[in-house]
């Protein structure tokens, strides 16, 4: 384990966005299209009773994007430590054909009103059978930022079942951040570097969903359950119904 990051207290508190109240209460819902873009349903969940299908059809275009995402309010604050747990699944009748690549989640930087984004410094993108986690760092964000990361490929990904993912990231904004991940409780990458925009006074934001950089020829979906934002892995833990 990487142990740079602060040992000081938090400055945000622990929250559980798992679906089980039937609402979209805590997220943001701007990024959705329409009201199939995100569905609370009961037939396919993690845990508990309910989980978020996402549906993103080629005519869905929102907030400059092709997407139907749901957004954490919550900004990062540099040189603070923060843990995410979430579970997806990939239905195969829509992740068959492979041609299209689809973005599953991702930490987006946040420009101020006016300048440029740039490209996500943690995504979660999925292609061809092939989950990669990818990221990006510049000392100002751009569509073409300085350093380009692959922190992890995972050949063969199982369609059709639930996979459980817990990011540990430490965000700085001038020094090194770190990042620790685990796929359904097996280590899947460590790293320590610069990561995101070093222009940008706030942290990153968190996305969950699906989200296209070119359209695809027919509709994307896929399912997520049981987001935590929280301070240590057992806060965070996917497989575990935290509220409720």
């Amino acid at each position: 384990m990487l142990f740079s990051s602060s040992a000081k207290r938090a400055s945000f508190e622990t929250v559980h966005l798992d679906f089980e109240s039937g609402t979209f209460e805590g997220w943001s819902v701007k990024r959705l299209a329409g009201p199939h873009s995100a569905v609370i349903q009961s037939e396919i969940v993690r845990v508990g009773t309910r989980a978020c299908r996402f549906e993103l059809r080629p005519g869905d275009y929102v907030s400059e994007g092709h997407r139907a995402e749901l957004r954490d309010p919550f900004n990062a604050r540099w040189e603070e430590e923060v843990w995410y747990g979430f579970a997806s699944l990939l239905p195969p009748e829509h992740f068959g054909s492979g041609e299209i690549g689809c973005v599953l989640a991702q930490w987006h930087d946040q420009a101020k009103l006016g300048d440029p984004s740039g490209k996500p410094p943690i995504a979660l993108r999925f292609k061809g059978g092939r989950l990669r986690v990818t990221g990006a760092y510049g000392k100002f964000a751009s569509d073409d930022p300085d350093r380009r990361y692959e922190f992890a490929s995972v050949p063969d990904f199982a369609l059709g079942a639930w996979h459980d993912f817990v990011f540990r990231v430490f965000w700085s904004r001038h020094g090194d951040s770190e990042i620790e991940a685990w796929l359904d409780r097996e280590r899947l990458f460590e790293w320590r570097g610069p990561l995101a925009y070093e222009n940008e006074a706030e942290g990153p934001y968190f996305k969950l969903g699906a989200y296209w950089s070119l359209p695809g020829a027919t509709p994307c979906v896929v399912y997520h359950d049981n987001y935590s934002r929280g301070r240590d892995y057992a806060e965070v833990d996917p497989s575990v119904l935290h509220a409720g």
